[in-house]
């Protein structure tokens, strides 16, 4: 089974997810969507370590043999496969390393200060709707490593156009994982564009695995 992990403010819906899992499916692949944030407010009191225990959750029901992650969720798989388990590949889409250092840098200290006080509005893509994250988000990021040391084998995807996660980021990354293989596109930060080209090459690298 192949277990997949959305991005930040985004859900199991996503044009991303539906697509690869049409396409693993019809290439004779079990394909599950997670749910990240799940609950009537489960976005609101979201932080990293609940998405990581939700993952850890569903790896432990499910058992897949490979996680496919995109930007936040590309981050959270990297987390998952620090220790051993029955996740034995990764495949990760634009991963949002350095997750703390990149929002604390594009804060103002005003604008930390309201989000401790109101929560931070944000763009909701499964309810589309502004809805308040908590600042615990945040905090707990800062508790993270920017870069999780991952032991199994990895193929990352990065658009040189990336708008979001500096290319540079998921090349340090790459540079000091034993195991990692770069394919960098020409494409932005959601990588639709490249669909194609990535689930090629996730096939090929995860029909690899026992």
């Amino acid at each position: 089974m192949i277990l997949y992990l959305h991005g930040f403010a985004s859900g199991p819906s996503s044009k991303k997810g539906l697509e690869l899992e049409r396409r693993f499916r019809r290439s004779g692949q079990d394909f599950l969507r997670a749910d990240l944030t799940p609950g009537e407010e489960g976005f609101e009191h979201s932080t990293p370590l609940t998405m990581l225990a939700e993952v850890e959750r569903l790896i432990a029901l499910n058992q897949p043999r490979a996680l496919v992650g995109s930007s936040l969720g590309g981050y959270l798989a990297a987390l998952a496969a620090r220790h051993p388990g029955p996740v034995e590949r990764l495949v990760l889409l634009a991963p949002a390393f350095r997750l703390f250092e990149r929002w604390r840098a594009r804060l103002s200290a005003d604008e930390e200060r309201t989000w401790r006080r109101e929560g931070l509005p944000v763009l909701h893509s499964p309810t589309g709707r502004t809805r308040r994250l908590g600042y615990r988000f945040l905090a707990e990021a800062a508790g993270l490593p920017a870069y999780p040391a991952v032991e199994v084998p990895v193929l990352v995807f990065a658009g040189r156009r990336d708008e979001v996660v500096p290319l540079e980021d998921v090349v340090t990354f790459v540079e000091h994982t034993r195991g990692a293989r770069l394919v960098e596109l020409e494409d932005g930060h959601d990588l639709l564009a490249s669909i194609d080209r990535i689930f090629a090459e996730a096939r090929a690298f995860l029909g690899a695995a026992p």
